[in-house]
């Protein structure tokens, strides 16, 4: 199995609930219990979905126990980052710009501050390279 998956590139998902998947519904010493059903997700899909986990639900009518993939959208949002240009370097603008912002006075400790001009200053420089 773990050649299967280094050949394909596939990654296991952690699980939440029971350890095992499988019973063969025998009691005391004649019980087995093992685990045998999983998620495998390639790196291409974990790059996107980041955060996964798969659960192990109740077994109802069955020797297994269903699994369910959770995704967790709120580390999906990819399209309000921005990215600092380098082509902002070479314009005098930009230098104006970031020091406008880092003169500003802001509240809170030292790290949510360089948080805060950092985030505004970028902002500001997305805006300014936008309009121009």
């Amino acid at each position: 199995m773990m050649n299967f998956m280094n050949d394909n590139d596939f990654d296991e998902v952690g699980i939440v609930g029971p350890r095992f998947s499988w019973c063969n519904n025998k009691v005391g010493g004649g019980r087995i219990l093992e685990w045998l059903d999983r998620c495998l997700l390639n790196s291409i899909v974990i790059k996107y979905i980041q955060v996964a986990m798969v659960r192990h639900i109740a077994i109802v009518a069955s020797d297994h126990y269903p699994i369910v993939l959770k995704i967790f959208n709120s580390f999906i949002k990819k399209k309000g980052i921005l990215k600092f240009e380098d082509v902002w370097i070479s314009f005098h603008a930009s230098s104006c710009i970031v020091s406008k912002v880092w003169n500003k006075s802001y509240d809170g400790d030292d790290m949510q501050i360089l948080k805060k001009k950092c985030k505004r200053a970028l902002k500001e420089l997305f805006f300014w390279s936008k309009a121009n």
